[in-house]
């Protein structure tokens, strides 16, 4: 029985099964299912009324029976109709207090605790107008933008006033049941609206400092992304990392192929149980062996933290963190997320916020849970191979800085042709990165 749930005679007829309904993909359902003694003694019942009116008509035959009227004042045998009608009303009863008390689980063990995750965010006056196409189910009938901030929750910022780490936007095609995540690399040079241009990594903290607030952060980095690559955000979700690790070790770990060495000298001793506390700036060896590997949390977020182990530099970090999210999605099925869910929801605190509503989040799981490895595509805007070079690195002045910066530099004329097909945005002039 589902913890919180209390026990009631009803169960005596009733099992409460959680059941997963892949036949539906489009919603999780909570099934009432009879127990096999419901029939066993409904069919017990029927056979002992059936031998006891056999055995009256038997010890009668002999005495005279006055005919009546055909089928005229004849009283009816109780019949299947009524045994129908009372088991159903039974089954209806049952079911009546199962949705009660689910409903009583829900409200105190998921809902409430998930609204503190929830916080919306206004739109800027000079941020684009979010898709209004109607849906149903929910999100069903359009596609939806989600911005994904990632930032390390270490001892060189205090919170809200972080760098993003990971800025990626994840494109919903609920049409055509497609996700792409498009990362945006955290050095990519760019204008931030206002403010001048910037590695991409600062727009949140120059939001959070410019307003003084976690929405400021929200509006300035969303309007970053909408004014210097034309893509429209309709929903973000803010994720300090050291929460994805607690997520992780709660989850048992996740499993990663990992495709060659990852040797860092230089790795930030900022972060987990073995962190220098009283020099933020501390370094330490990180190494992981290729191949196969069964990760911790403190584990997986080195390997999508590490800026010098990669043999294709920056951009092999976005590929890892992707790499990541995908092995962690193996792992949130329904009945992890349930055996799971307070200690869940307790790693989260304080380390997820986003505007999505509680009905949206579980559209979107339950879309999700049924995409195929071939309908998720992953893309990064950096540079690359011929046909997918987005990006080149340079080093440029940094007046905030007052120091040259290693950076990326976007490629508008391979960017804007792939943004426009995957966002529909036909022959937009939408990657504007320099203001």
């Amino acid at each position: 029985m589902l913890k919180g749930m209390t026990k009631k005679p009803i169960d005596d007829f009733i099992a409460y099964l959680l059941v997963l309904d892949r036949a539906n993909s489009n919603d999780i359902w909570f099934k009432i299912v009879k127990r096999d003694e419901i029939t066993q003694n409904v069919s017990a019942s029927t056979c002992e009324n059936g031998a006891q009116q056999q055995e009256s008509r038997q010890q009668h035959t002999d005495q005279p029976v006055r005919p009546g009227p055909p089928n005229k004042g004849e009283r009816r045998k109780p019949g299947r109709g009524r045994l129908i009608l009372m088991t159903s009303l039974l089954l209806i009863l049952a079911l009546a207090g199962a949705l009660g008390t689910g409903y009583y689980y829900f409200m105190t063990t998921v809902s409430a605790p998930i609204t503190q995750f929830i916080r919306p965010v206004a739109r800027g006056k000079n941020e684009p107008a979010v898709n209004t196409t109607p849906v149903y189910d929910t999100i069903k009938g359009r596609s939806w933008n989600i911005l994904l901030m990632g930032s390390d929750n270490d001892q060189k910022y205090t919170f809200p006033a972080v760098l993003t780490q990971v800025m990626m936007v994840i494109h919903v095609d609920t049409v055509q049941n497609t996700v792409y995540m498009v990362s945006i690399p955290r050095d990519s040079w760019v204008s931030v609206p206002g403010l001048g241009m910037h590695k991409i990594d600062q727009a949140f903290l120059l939001g959070v400092n410019q307003k003084n607030s976690f929405e400021g952060g929200v509006q300035i980095a969303r309007a970053t992304i909408e004014n210097d690559y034309g893509i429209t955000i309709d929903r973000y979700a803010w994720v300090g990392l050291s929460g994805f690790a607690k997520v992780i070790d709660t989850l048992g770990g996740v499993d990663i192929d990992v495709n060659h060495p990852v040797v860092d000298d230089q790795y930030p001793d900022d972060t987990g149980q073995g962190a220098t506390s009283n020099d933020p700036f501390a370094f330490k060896r990180l190494y992981l062996p290729p191949g196969p590997q069964h990760l911790t949390g403190e584990q997986a977020l080195e390997y999508v933290r590490s800026r010098h182990a990669d043999l294709v530099g920056d951009i092999g970090r976005t590929q890892r963190q992707q790499q990541v999210l995908e092995a962690l999605k193996q792992k949130l099925t329904v009945t992890s997320i349930l055996n799971n869910l307070p200690g869940l929801i307790k790693d989260l605190t304080g380390e997820v916020y986003t505007d999505l509503s509680q009905d949206e989040m579980i559209a979107f799981a339950n879309f999700g849970r049924v995409l195929t490895g071939q309908s998720i595509q992953r893309i990064t805007l950096g540079p690359g191979p011929a046909d997918q070079s987005f990006g080149s690195y340079a080093s440029v002045y940094d007046p905030s800085v007052g120091t040259n910066q290693d950076v990326v530099i976007p490629n508008c004329a391979a960017i804007q042709p792939f943004i426009n097909r995957v966002f529909e945005l036909n022959d937009a002039q939408s990657c504007n990165v320099t203001g």
